[in-house]
């Protein structure tokens, strides 16, 4: 009974993890199951996790087979694949605290869980996307570990307070959490330090604008075509006339073939970026044409949706905007990869420009993995989506503007660009593979 009652209240925690997290319900989900989990049997345990993981995911299934469209028994393996992860998590901190081993034990959960997020991001087509982190992004102060250790750090520290407390209850011994206790002492620190930072200097002035549309790209050689291009047109040259130094439209608006470079957004006075599917007769790109002095240049989507997206070639090359700032231009679902964000900070961008498109109910959810990319690699990021969001926000992970596109919207905001490279930025998963190693090692000392 202890173990029901347990998976059924961490399970509807849990559930508030979905499209639209609620922040206080995530960290305190794995606390019943880890205090539950000393008192009652192995079977009990994991059973009790697993459970819990199925009842909180279950508000995602219409989401992964209806809108984006993820056939019905690779949603059911990634489910039950979660819960054995659950399991696995809970059952190794269980191992230690039976053992008396207290700070093994209030460590083991935080550190397998993250664990398993980065071996899920290195093979998974849709890389971070699963990561409990983002559950936090409102909230900045709790994100700003992932600048030194990426976004599993993040999902680390929440489960460590749940877990610390767990092997207090379990060793009654105040001793067992110390450890804990001056790391999270410490995690706070630097995330007030790194959060109130002021180094006045450059901004750029980004605007972003979102027509009300049609769900699928347009072919531009259509009447529908041309008038989505007019009045897309006047959105950037009003947004031009309020000081934008650049312009982005969201993802995907036209299909574009031959030698037509949406010329009707050059000689706007700033640079364009313009969604669009280009066809040839090698296939088909998910491109941002960039319209700025000279010729255009494309930026192609490197990450494509699987199911989708997946007649598109995917492309390998990033691209900066010339001139000074240097600002990067990435698509979508690319900023569900940490390694590409990293790479542009690397090349010296200080801020990301982001055509998207999302699916209405994950806007909030999709924005917020992009401004968990800003926080790990110190980029600003301005990102407009079709039925999703539009966002601008810093490398600390403020939010400093935001609105919503269903019905069209235009949006513009100072885009700061004086954020430091992260340690993340320049030393990569380190923290991830330590997680690996150690959850090695905790399963062996068990």
């Amino acid at each position: 009974m202890e173990g029901l009652i347990a998976a059924v209240v961490a399970g509807l925690l849990w559930r508030a993890y979905g499209l639209r997290p609620g922040a206080v319900a995530v960290w305190l989900a794995p606390l019943p199951l880890l205090l539950v989990a000393p008192r009652v049997a192995w079977p009990v345990a994991v059973g009790a996790a697993a459970l819990a993981w199925l009842i909180g995911q279950s508000g995602m299934w219409t989401y992964y087979t209806r809108d984006i469209q993820i056939p019905r028994p690779v949603v059911a393996a990634m489910f039950l694949a979660g819960a054995a992860g659950a399991a696995a998590t809970v059952g190794l901190a269980r191992a230690h605290l039976v053992a008396g081993h207290a700070v093994l034990g209030a460590f083991a959960a935080p550190v397998a869980w993250a664990a398993m997020e980065f071996l899920i991001a290195r093979w998974s087509p849709h890389g971070a996307w699963s990561s409990l982190a983002y559950s936090q992004a409102d909230h900045p102060l709790a994100l700003q570990v992932a600048a030194v250790t990426g976004v599993w750090g993040v999902t680390a520290q929440l489960l460590l307070p749940a877990s610390a407390v767990a092997a207090l209850v379990a060793s009654r011994e105040w001793a067992a959490v110390v450890p804990a206790v001056v790391l999270l002492v410490v995690l706070a620190t630097h995330a007030y330090w790194r959060t109130r930072r002021h180094t006045p200097g450059r901004t750029l002035r980004v605007g972003l604008v979102a027509v009300d549309g049609p769900d699928l790209p347009v072919p531009l050689v259509e009447a529908e075509g041309a008038d989505l291009v007019r009045r897309y047109v006047e959105g950037a040259r009003g947004l031009v006339e309020r000081r934008a130094d650049v312009v982005v439209l969201p993802e995907a608006v036209w299909t574009i073939d031959g030698d037509d470079r949406l010329k009707p957004f050059a000689g706007l006075g700033a640079p364009v970026v313009v969604g669009a599917i280009r066809v040839d007769q090698n296939g088909s790109v998910n491109a941002a044409v960039i319209h700025a002095d000279g010729p255009p240049v494309e930026y192609h989507k490197q990450h494509l949706l699987p199911g989708l997206e997946s007649a598109h070639r995917p492309g390998r090359d990033l691209v900066l905007l010339p001139g000074e700032p240097t600002v990067g231009v990435a698509i979508c679902k690319d900023l569900d990869f940490p390694a590409l964000a990293r790479a542009y900070r690397r090349a010296g961008a200080a801020a990301l420009l982001v055509p998207a498109w999302d699916f209405a109910r994950d806007g909030w959810l999709h924005s917020r993995m992009a401004v968990l990319r800003g926080v790990e690699a110190g980029l600003a990021v301005a990102r407009v989506a079709r039925r999703g969001r539009a966002t601008v926000s810093d490398a600390t992970g403020r939010v400093l503007a935001e609105t919503d596109t269903m019905a069209g919207a235009v949006l513009d905001a100072e885009l700061p660009l004086d954020a430091a490279p992260t340690p993340y930025a320049r030393w990569g998963d380190w923290f991830g593979w330590a997680c690996v190693a150690a959850t090695v090692a905790l399963m062996v000392a068990a």
